[in-house]
């Protein structure tokens, strides 16, 4: 099978957990495969402005799959697919973090809004990602007013994810564990594989074309649909069980290393 485009996730694969930049190594690795004709697209978590800053170490994808498939964009930050949460969905967050004082923002086009806890999160961005900067005082909670976010997180026990589960359960959220009590928040059915579809079909492209590399269980879904699913030794254990095959970890430049397997130094 000849892959004609690479997906790659970023925290944990691209580069380490709280690392501020993606290695030299990889980046080179990267850039090559683009010059081999080779489409990449970055599939994240992140929203399209947390990959600024230099943290991609002179990458620059084609493509930009972020806030886990919420949004996905071409290389000159033009908007290809949107999908935003409802107003409902929203609030019932926002309610529910208040009573308990559980720290939660939410992803807008230009910032991580805090509405609870500035701080927490603040600190928490600092210490996961190197990056505190796109973390915005948002306890006001009037951003929404201008338009709806695309994602949310939040800080919050694992017994309590599971009594939101039981009181607002007919909205869906998915509560995608990011580290323990740390979770992406994203509208039900929504996935990277969701983002990696959209954007297959505007490329004409299947998903045997695809080579998905991933380390997390919100990478789950696009390591199942690509023609090669496939997980960092450093990764989630059932993201490893589910994957085609492992790369080398993140910590010894493992994307480097898999790309000059499948495609030549």
């Amino acid at each position: 099978m000849e892959y004609k485009m690479m997906v790659l996730d970023i925290d944990g694969t691209l580069m380490r957990k709280g690392s501020p930049q993606v290695t030299e190594r990889v980046a080179k690795a990267v850039c090559g495969l683009q010059k081999k004709g080779v489409i990449v697209a970055v599939a994240t978590g992140r929203a399209y402005f947390a990959m600024s800053g230099g943290i991609l170490g002179g990458i620059r994808p084609d493509y930009a799959i972020c806030s886990n498939g919420a949004q996905v964009l071409d290389k000159n930050g033009n908007v290809l697919f949107s999908q935003t949460m409802t107003p409902e969905e929203m609030y019932a967050l926002v309610d529910y973090c208040e009573d308990y004082e559980d720290a939660l923002c939410f992803c807008f086009e230009d910032g991580y809004y805090a509405y609870v806890g500035y701080e927490a999160i603040r600190q928490f961005y600092k210490t996961a990602t190197g990056h505190a900067e796109h973390v915005k005082d948002g306890e006001d909670q009037d951003r929404h007013l201008k338009s709806m976010p695309l994602a949310a997180f939040c800080c919050m026990p694992p017994q309590r994810v599971e009594a939101f589960g039981k009181k607002y359960g007919y909205l869906g959220l998915q509560f995608v564990p990011y580290a323990v009590g740390r979770y992406d928040i994203v509208q039900p059915g929504l996935d990277k594989a969701t983002g990696l579809s959209a954007l297959l079909q505007k490329l004409d492209l299947s998903p045997a074309q695809v080579i998905a590399v991933g380390d997390n269980q919100n990478d789950l879904a696009m390591i199942r649909l690509a023609g090669l699913g496939v997980c960092m030794e450093n990764g989630d254990e059932e993201a490893k069980r589910q994957a085609d095959r492992l790369a080398p970890p993140c910590e010894q430049d493992g994307v480097a290393l898999l790309i000059e397997e499948l495609f030549g130094a």
